[in-house]
């Protein structure tokens, strides 16, 4: 069994995208390159990074993050 993880990274989804359809993009993108991949079975989480604060003199504070990530198990 192999595993292939995609994410998700809310801010950086393009404006005027969905989250889920930039995961099927990618989702679609990795079943055209194997193609006869059999998928056992699919897990989906969701990581909350809260925001935090400047890591550096005079840098900006860490700004809050969510990732998305699907997890596919397939043969």
């Amino acid at each position: 069994m192999k595993v292939k993880i995609f994410d998700v990274v809310l801010h950086n989804v393009p404006a005027g995208k969905s989250p889920a359809t930039h995961l099927e993009d990618q989702i679609n993108s990795f079943l055209k390159h194997y193609p006869n991949c059999q998928v056992i079975a699919t897990h989906m989480n969701t990581l909350v990074v809260p925001a935090g604060p400047a890591t550096l003199p005079g840098a900006e504070a860490i700004p809050p993050s969510v990732i998305l990530f699907a997890t596919f198990f397939y043969q």
